[in-house]
């Protein structure tokens, strides 16, 4: 047993310290392994502390951050136009009127701050199928055909 926690220790210690190069070859693409080439720099290669994947709330946290982020750029277009219009479903474009515009900017503003707040609970996340009032019995299921 104490043989095998030695052995396993030995090839952590050397895949962490293990040598890498890279180069870039006449077409300019970049090229990277354990053997140096013609101008070839060492990379500093660092293991990593945990498993390589992000959890599913840095996941969350990352596309919320993300959201905010072109909601906020959307709305700052948006400002900076002269004039808003929209175009109906048959091809008919209107102009909004000072006060529509104020009011369109004004909604849009609200609800990018509620998409920028900080994230819903887990209690208030939407679920499927949703939970049945309390009193009630849930509703049965169906089987797959």
């Amino acid at each position: 047993m104490r043989f095998a926690i030695a052995v396993s220790m030995l090839l952590a210690c050397a895949a962490a310290s293990a040598q890498v190069y890279k180069w870039k070859d006449k077409n300019g693409v970049w090229h990277y392994g354990d053997q140096p080439k013609h101008d070839a720099e060492q990379v500093e290669v660092r293991p990593s502390s945990g498993t390589g994947e992000y959890s599913a709330a840095e996941m969350d946290r990352q596309a919320r951050n993300k959201e905010c982020q072109e909601k906020r750029a959307q709305l700052e277009t948006w400002r900076r136009a002269p004039s808003l219009s929209e175009i109906d479903n048959l091809g008919k474009q209107r102009e909004y009127t000072k006060a529509e515009r104020d009011q369109f900017l004004a909604n849009t503003e609200k609800k990018v701050q509620e998409i920028c707040s900080r994230p819903p609970s887990p209690e208030a996340a939407d679920s499927f199928p949703p939970p049945a009032p309390s009193g009630e019995a849930p509703p049965p299921s169906r089987s797959a055909y």
